[in-house]
């Protein structure tokens, strides 16, 4: 695991001389979508559940960025709070060879619940790690005039295509080989709200054992407390969902099929006040999908997966409730699809 972890991030670190694909015509894709169909014991959890949540900036000019994103999530008949954010960005040095610094706005519409709207200043910096993905950090200060502002501190990965990319996204082919990665998108962030410091770190690599084969773990960790240590509260969890996928054949093309297989679970805790509460969750999944490569190193990964719960185990007091140790009624079957974004870097890169 040291090594695989070792590896990410020599690859973040190599070749930073390449020249960004930030200029007039460039666009960047990321986000996704999901839709469950969960088979629970307690009717009330059986249903539907949807998670839509696209974003897309188009280079107007050298310069200016402007973009979107929507988020809408639901259960059966019941909608969460959504959103959509529009969002401008002035990239201070588009042609560097190196860093690419912007500053931007970004304004969040609650579309159901007005009092989730809000305004976001960033400053940020794009670093390309091949010619098509940039390591991206950014510092955001969130004006919410219904409830307290945020601070954040965010990195990840972002995907860019000029026009001659965008040309060649019908033919792009894998490149993969043993020893090349996959990583997600998102990596964590640190925020600050109401005395509140929250933690996440949530990456997710794949390292290729061959053409064929690829060996993966999702780690996932987060953390919670009032910056005031009189206040009683905390929150704190780790998952993690190692998994083993095999594509069809060995012959690089424009699509790859292939099969997944794994495993998850979770343990959490938290504190707050007189009430306690801890669980463990475990799971099976499997999954079958496709990479549709848009270039060597950026595709869609559309698929279906399944899903089985193994176990919930609950232990949580509080003065009003009482206490309870003990497994929860079975999630059961939650079968699924789902469309997003995959970077693969080459061990050239």
């Amino acid at each position: 695991m040291k090594k695989l972890i070792l590896l990410s991030l020599l690859c973040l670190a190599a070749n930073t001389l390449l020249l960004g694909q930030i200029g007039k015509g460039s666009v960047t894709v990321r986000g996704g979508a999901e839709l469950d169909y969960l088979f629970a014991e307690e009717e009330t959890r059986t249903g539907f559940s949807y998670d839509f949540f696209p974003r897309f900036g188009l280079m107007v000019t050298d310069h200016w960025m402007v973009g979107a994103g929507v988020s809408i999530r639901g259960f059966g008949n019941n909608v969460y709070p959504s959103e959509v954010a529009p969002e401008i960005r002035y990239y201070i040095t588009p042609r560097s060879k190196k860093n690419n610094y912007y500053a931007g706005l970004r304004y969040i519409l609650g579309i159901n619940e007005p009092a989730h709207s809000s305004y976001g200043f960033r400053l940020g910096f794009n670093r390309f790690l091949n010619e098509h993905i940039a390591f991206n950090v950014r510092a955001i200060y969130s004006v919410r005039p219904q409830t307290a502002n945020i601070m954040l501190l965010s990195f990840g990965l972002q995907p860019f295509m000029n026009g001659l990319g965008r040309s060649q996204w019908r033919s792009g082919i894998s490149a993969f080989n043993k020893g090349d990665l996959m990583i997600d998108s998102d990596l964590g962030g640190v925020s600050v709200q109401s005395n509140i410091i929250r933690l996440r770190f949530r990456p997710k690599v794949g390292l290729f054992l061959s053409e064929q084969t690829l060996i993966g773990i999702e780690l996932s960790a987060n953390f919670s407390q009032h910056l005031n240590r009189e206040v009683q509260y905390t929150d704190k969890g780790i998952s993690i969902a190692p998994y083993l996928r095999h594509y069809f054949g060995n012959k690089q093309s424009h699509w790859r099929w292939y099969a997944q297989a794994g495993f998850f679970f979770s343990s959490s805790r938290s504190e707050a006040f007189s009430s306690k509460r801890k669980s463990l969750i475990s799971l099976v999944s499997s999954r079958l999908g496709t990479n549709w490569f848009l270039t060597p190193n950026l595709a869609f990964d559309m698929g279906l997966g399944l899903d089985y719960h193994i176990w919930t185990n609950v232990n949580r007091s509080n003065p009003w409730n009482g206490s309870f140790d003990g497994p929860l009624p079975s999630s059961g079957l939650r079968v699924g699809a789902s469309i997003g974004v995959q970077y693969f870097l080459q061990r050239g890169n």
